[in-house]
């Protein structure tokens, strides 16, 4: 099994802190979720493993790959699965044009063969190879998006609210893809969602993180049915009031 882990993370913006000492694992073939509201510091944690922040932040962390420490990651090692893909595509590319010029980027080989196979690990039909955004459904191009970020064969991926916008059923099947890609292909997930109701279908590990901090940490079925941080519980009551549950009355 591999294992990447962040330690000791912390960002400041002037004298603002943004991540105060973050520490965080992913481990290959297992979902690691990092859940909080909105601005609590989750996709500013993983822009750091991206390798992608501005110039104007200070920050400072520890990185270890198989608990050997290590100077940075080589571009790529990150696949990514990003929120709203409608917006994320180039409207004047086809998708096999997209898959060919992500793999440039990276100077990975392009294989249209690979690539079709890819959208059929997605349950995507060949003619999407040829198709152009605004001719695909929300579902779709956010299964083409994972079926791209595959291309890369990284060991791990991140996916930054990979549901959003997306009717139930629709978020179902992507997180079931998800899920399959986690065991089939061993890869580790880095899950970032303020919804409990995702992490609780498909995660391993959960940490909690609020105002640039974690603050709870543990596998799904400890956090959901013990949790200590008012944070947390809020969190989870949010998902448990859709079905008319306040876990708090339980």
């Amino acid at each position: 099994m591999s294992v990447i882990e962040i330690q000791n993370l912390n960002i400041t913006y002037k004298e603002k802190t943004l991540l105060n000492n973050i520490n965080l694992s992913i481990k290959s073939g297992k979902i690691t979720a990092l859940i909080g509201k909105s601005g609590s510091g989750k996709t500013l944690t993983a822009t750091v493993l991206n390798g992608f922040l501005a110039s104007n932040l200070s920050l400072n962390f520890d990185l270890f790959l198989d608990y050997k420490k290590i100077s940075s990651l080589s571009k790529g090692f990150f696949a990514n699965i990003m929120q709203n893909p409608a917006s994320a595509f180039d409207p004047l590319h086809t998708m096999g044009h997209t898959a060919k010029e992500s793999l440039s980027a990276l100077n990975l080989k392009f294989d249209k063969n690979e690539v079709l196979e890819a959208f059929k690990d997605v349950g995507l039909e060949k003619r999407v190879y040829d198709l152009y955004p605004f001719e695909m459904s929300g579902g779709m191009l956010q299964r083409a998006m994972i079926a791209i970020a595959l291309l890369q064969k990284s060991p791990f991926l991140i996916a930054d609210e990979p549901t959003t916008d997306l009717d139930l059923i629709v978020q179902g099947k992507i997180l079931d893809i998800l899920k399959e890609i986690c065991t089939n292909k061993n890869v580790g997930i880095l899950l970032i969602t303020h919804d409990f109701g995702v992490v609780a279908k498909i995660a391993d590990d959960v940490f909690v993180i609020d105002d640039g901090k974690i603050i709870e940490k543990g596998g799904i079925r400890e956090i959901f049915n013990f949790p200590n941080h008012e944070i947390t519980k809020a969190l989870i009551n949010a998902h448990l009031s859709l079905y008319g549950i306040n876990k708090d009355e339980k």
